[in-house]
């Protein structure tokens, strides 16, 4: 893979975040407007985008390529549970913020920052096969996600979280690819010119969020360091020797190394204030996170 050009296109994501930052900063974009147009990008303009993607795809063609990475998507959950379990002994994380980093080394940010990546890396055609991750990452949220993030209380699953927009999207997406479904060039051009405002929105809120921070008081913790080293660096650059021996399509391997090195979920922050959990914490792994993977993903890019 030509690491130039990862880097190039994450100095684009880049300044789109800092636009966001500075939108933010200047008012023009307050807290209010932050939620309502993140709500936007989570509803409508990602679900289209992942509809986009597979408009026009060829089912019979692409099949295998659908099956390899459904095994992908397996082994990256695997690999991501097993090693959350490892990185509190390893970090000797305190038992009240012990789930807590098991919650930030299992959900990525597989959405706001994944489908930008993927789609400028690899194309529009490939955030397809980020829909699959989508649509697991979603039903362990709301089941495994919400069990880790109370604390191992029993909650009762939510179903009407569990099926939301982006997880309608990549269902739709399943079938038209699987049926073979064909669609109007007037529908294409609809969910590209709409899909497209995904990727600035997004990097744009992702910047926004930033600013919100208090910096200073996210920097005072030593053991997010390490975490960070093993979450956006070690993890999928073994993935990134290892996966490179089989003879696998190149932007599955890619995409499944992405996703394996894409930082901490931004939904992990308020799932930790609507559980109370420690929100510091997770506003500290997300934000961190967030900002070192723009070095971070470069680098990672060097091993495939």
């Amino acid at each position: 893979m030509d690491t130039f050009v990862v880097l190039q296109q994450m100095l684009i994501l880049l300044a789109m975040m800092a636009i966001g930052y500075y939108s933010y900063r200047k008012e023009w974009i307050d807290r209010n407007a932050y939620g309502k147009l993140s709500k936007i990008v989570v509803n409508i303009l990602n679900p289209l985008i992942i509809i986009n993607g597979v408009l026009g795809r060829s089912g019979g063609e692409n099949g295998e390529k659908v099956f390899i990475n459904l095994l992908l998507i397996l082994l990256y959950f695997i690999i991501l549970i097993a090693v959350s379990f490892l990185v509190v002994r390893l970090l000797r994380v305190k038992p009240s913020q012990n789930h807590l980093y098991r919650m930030m080394t299992v959900f990525s940010n597989v959405g706001f920052m994944a489908i930008p990546l993927v789609s400028s890396v690899y194309g529009e055609e490939c955030v397809f096969y980020v829909s699959f991750y989508i649509l697991i990452y979603n039903i362990l949220l709301y089941t495994y996600g919400i069990h880790l993030i109370s604390g191992g209380k029993k909650e009762k699953t939510d179903l009407k979280k569990l099926m939301n927009p982006g997880v309608a999207a990549c269902l739709v997406s399943v079938v038209v690819f699987a049926g073979n479904i064909p669609a109007a060039e007037s529908v294409k051009s609809f969910t590209g010119y709409m899909g497209n405002a995904a990727i600035p929105m997004s990097m744009m809120l992702i910047g926004a969020s930033i600013a919100q921070a208090n910096l200073k008081e996210l920097l005072g913790e030593a053991k997010i360091y390490a975490f960070l080293a093993i979450k956006l660096l070690i993890i999928p650059m073994t993935a990134a020797l290892v996966i490179r021996n089989f003879a696998l399509p190149a932007e599955l391997m890619g995409i499944f190394v992405f996703m394996l090195g894409m930082p901490v979920g931004s939904i992990v922050v308020p799932l930790a204030a609507e559980y109370g959990a420690d929100e510091t914490c997770c506003t500290r792994g997300t934000v961190l996170s967030t900002l070192f993977s723009i070095v971070t993903i470069p680098l990672v890019s060097l091993f495939l």
